[in-house]
């Protein structure tokens, strides 16, 4: 794979001759909406097929992946868009196999709206390792919110994409509240109920592990939020399910503000199996 910078004068037919590569590949690989309007400066992704396969009447994403001996998964991220078809018609090219080999591993995780548009899960689903459902509030008493995360937890399993079960200190009105936070990780009891829930909904609908991610938490919460998280993490342990939580990009360790007081760095990551950096703040 190579990263081609455009230059003045270039056009995608240029750039495809260049390569060696089809345009209709460039386009697909780089979502260019109009072929015609490139910008100078503007980074293109050019990937170099080693195994192609034309397609034959009767041919099917599960059968082709089967005769060459590759996973649905790999045979969709190999072709973006290819999941959005209905059919395949003959003569297709097909990617089985890029020359270029993977440096080092790679984990990425997306968050998903229930409602999100098929199409767009479709699309991303084969290159995610994890797939978050958003999200599972909590009721004042511990309690787990419903979520519609069925057709989510499906999708992903059936391409071999791990689900996480999002927790988070939402309230039925959709807010995150630290108030809310601050009752539960003072209140042994109402834990002991999210706790329960929590058990209870990783195994009925299959969920591969658990992301918490309370926010807007006071100071001296701190450290009762990285002792729930291992509380939590003890529970799930000897299933083999992972906890990660979710942090609050801070600078240095006291970094004032009601997005980072509560988020001890060194307690959250001796309490968790992995931690997510929230960058976009």
């Amino acid at each position: 794979m190579e990263i081609y910078v455009v230059r003045p004068g270039d056009s995608l037919y240029r750039i495809a001759r260049k390569f060696h590569v089809p345009m209709d590949q460039l386009l697909r690989d780089n979502q260019l909406p109009d072929p015609s309007r490139l910008s100078v400066g503007q980074a293109l992704v050019v990937q170099f097929p080693a195994q192609t396969y034309t397609v034959r009447q009767g041919d099917t994403l599960s059968s082709i992946a089967q005769a060459h001996d590759i996973s649905l998964r790999q045979l969709l991220r190999n072709n973006f868009g290819l999941s959005r078809q209905a059919e395949l018609p003959p003569g297709q090219t097909i990617v089985l196999a890029y020359q270029q080999s993977s440096k080092s591993p790679l984990s990425v995780n997306g968050y998903a709206y229930p409602h999100i548009e098929p199409a767009l899960l479709a699309d991303a689903l084969p290159y995610l390792s994890s797939l978050t459902p958003f999200t599972y509030g909590l009721t004042a008493d511990g309690g787990l919110i419903p979520l519609e995360d069925q057709r989510l937890i499906h999708g992903a399993i059936s391409l071999g994409v791990q689900p996480l079960l999002h927790l988070s200190a939402q309230t039925e009105g959709g807010g995150f509240s630290g108030e809310l936070a601050h009752t539960i990780l003072n209140d042994p009891a109402i834990q002991d109920r999210t706790a329960e829930d929590l058990l209870q909904t990783i195994r009925s609908k299959g969920y591969g592990g658990l992301d918490i991610d309370f926010e807007y938490l006071p100071a001296e919460d701190a450290s009762l939020y990285a002792q729930f998280v291992g509380r939590i993490r003890q529970l799930l342990s000897p299933m083999g399910l992972p906890v990660l939580a979710a942090l609050a990009p801070k600078a240095f360790a006291a970094q004032p503000g009601t997005l980072y007081e509560g988020h001890n760095y060194r307690l959250l990551g001796q309490a968790a199996d992995r931690v997510l950096l929230m960058t976009y703040e």
